[in-house]
């Protein structure tokens, strides 16, 4: 029942952002009662610090599950399989980021009981880009794709979808230069 719960605020927090969600909504869309929560957790911001750290996991997951069987894909089709993972995930992180930024209560509990941090959400792609294993930064190639991928998340809420692709096609372009594998034969258009 715990994981149904943490799930349903995780989704919840997603589509409304953490102010706007009530213990009853995350009940709701549980399919629990309010009780059932109060029973585990006191109080909105307890829950909330939960879910902080089961969303750690719940992406891992997640992500783990879309690349199954997908181990055949070249870099720019993982790279595809991760944006569409992204487009999920990433709404959830902004608004646990932006509520750990502006309730210091929730940001108090977290820190106490968090086993792991915050920065740890861009942790675990590496077994799934093995082409990084050989650079010396292999973890800050990650963490570059993965805020690549969070500003393109916020750019398509306002821009055109022709250039989002546009702008992906750029950065996996860029990317496999700098990985020098570059598929692309000279005077090819880009």
């Amino acid at each position: 029942m715990q994981r149904k719960v943490l799930d349903a605020t995780l989704r919840c927090i997603g589509e409304r952002g953490y102010i706007g969600v009530s213990l009853q909504d995350i009940a709701d869309a549980a399919g629990v009662s309010r009780g059932a929560i109060t029973h585990h957790y006191s109080s909105k911001i307890e829950l909330t610090s939960s879910a902080i750290q089961h969303f750690v996991h719940w992406r891992y997951e997640k992500v783990h599950r879309a690349f199954e069987g997908k181990t055949d894909l070249d870099l720019r089709g993982r790279l595809d399989v991760l944006w569409g993972e992204f487009q999920e995930i990433f709404p959830i992180m902004f608004e646990l980021i932006v509520a750990l930024r502006s309730d210091k209560e929730l940001l108090a509990l977290y820190k106490r009981s968090a086993k792991t941090r915050i920065e740890e959400v861009i942790t675990g792609y590496d077994e799934f880009f093995p082409e990084l294993s050989g650079l010396r930064v292999p973890g800050v190639v990650i963490a570059v794709m993965a805020a690549f991928y969070r500003g393109v998340y916020i750019e398509s809420v306002s821009r055109d979808p022709a250039y989002i692709e546009e702008m992906k096609q750029v950065f996996q372009d860029m990317l496999m230069k700098y990985l020098a594998l570059d598929d692309r034969q000279p005077g090819a258009a880009a």
